[in-house]
């Protein structure tokens, strides 16, 4: 019998149902927005880290600000994922993982999205950033999730290179390059959304969500671990975790 795996479940980026602190329950008047958000939901995907890496010492002091059990996905920065033929530098990747590690035990997901300009002939390049992030992650105590932007990556080679790294596809529903169903054998799935159109606008309906509680229900049976991020952040981000939430079998 599989143990019951764990949920996780957040926004792209931190999104609050309230402008400002006057809105903040009274608790958390005096706390910090990454706080009250951590009072309501117990996962973020750390979007900023794409435009910038942050200090360590910020990274350290965010791990004080949300309970135990409470897991960090991190967005590798772009100047590693983003330049034309996925060129990088290590000493930029170094500095990302030593960055992120300082959360400690409230690590969750590496997310690495790439443009999609970035296509299957780079694939020796994607190689060699999967290698380098597990030399400074030997334990593997980061879920690497990639998400692709193009479908030429949707093939048996590069299903067999994420595995031996233990990395996952990340299961999205951004238009043109919507990854296949694969049956995944690893021990956790990581799913995102960006919006119905793939805009970041709009919301899902309750049949559409119900549809992917269902699947992630079917996983946590299983005993996977499942992380859930919702990028439609100018739309119904909140909505839509809150319900999808709701059918999670707790």
């Amino acid at each position: 019998m599989n143990t019951k795996g764990e949920f996780y479940s957040g926004t792209s980026g931190l999104v609050l149902p309230v402008a400002n602190k006057l809105g903040f329950l009274p608790a958390y008047k005096d706390k910090s927005r990454l706080s009250y958000y951590a009072s309501m939901f117990n996962s973020l995907e750390v979007n900023s880290s794409f435009y910038k890496i942050p200090m360590a010492t910020t990274t350290r002091r965010w791990a004080t600000e949300v309970p135990a059990g409470f897991k960090f996905t991190f967005k590798l920065f772009r100047g590693i994922t983003h330049n034309k033929a996925l060129a990088f530098e290590e000493a930029l990747v170094e500095k990302f993982m030593h960055v992120i590690d300082q959360v400690g035990v409230k690590k969750g997901a590496l997310l690495v999205q790439f443009p999609a300009s970035i296509r299957f002939d780079s694939f020796s390049q994607l190689e060699l950033l999967l290698t380098i992030i597990r030399e400074y992650d030997p334990k593997k105590t980061w879920q690497l999730s990639i998400e692709f932007r193009h479908i030429s990556w949707y093939r048996k080679e590069t299903y067999k290179l994420l595995a031996r790294y233990h990395a996952a596809i990340v299961i999205h529903d951004m238009p043109k390059s919507i990854p296949p169903e694969v049956k995944s054998r690893l021990d956790f799935e990581y799913v995102r959304f960006h919006g119905p159109a793939g805009d970041y606008k709009g919301g899902y309906s309750d049949e559409v969500l119900q549809g992917y509680a269902d699947k992630i229900n079917t996983w946590l049976a299983e005993g996977k671990t499942v992380y859930v991020y919702f990028n439609n952040t100018i739309g119904d981000a909140l909505k839509n975790l809150i319900k999808l939430n709701e059918s999670i079998v707790k």
